[in-house]
């Protein structure tokens, strides 16, 4: 699990090599994408949330702030989801001035309902069935 709250951090972890380079490169470009004030502290206008397999509920909803891997979650709660292959990217808009933005890893390890919400509205092709 990583959280991202401040330019410290995510200058962290795109800085990390045991961080996946396809992870790195979209916290990186959101990042630049959504820190446009630079008055003021990044974790006061989007926080970045990374959920990887073997985080437990517990660990990805005190990360999140809210409920979102069962079913009494507003599911999916998410403004806007992107499917990157092997990334989930999950926008939620959280007040008029802050944002929060979950990177979920599409891993069996994820947790099985946070997965099963990404998956089921990835637009992806289906798999080939043999004949």
């Amino acid at each position: 699990m990583l959280k991202l709250t401040d330019r410290a951090a995510v200058t962290a972890a795109l800085t990390d090599t045991t961080i996946d380079p396809e992870l790195r490169a979209l916290i990186g470009l959101r990042a630049w994408q959504l820190d446009d004030v630079r008055h003021q502290p990044l974790g006061e206008t989007v926080q970045f949330v990374v959920v990887q397999p073997g985080d437990s509920v517990t660990e990805i909803h005190e990360a999140v702030g809210f409920p979102i891997c069962w079913d009494q979650a507003d599911q999916p709660g998410w403004e806007w989801m992107e499917d990157h292959g092997r990334w989930f990217e999950l926008a939620y808009v959280l007040n008029d001035d802050l944002g929060l933005v979950a990177f979920v890893a599409d891993d069996p390890g994820v947790h099985h309902t946070l997965r099963f919400n990404c998956l089921a509205v990835a637009d992806r092709p289906a798999p080939p069935t043999s004949a």
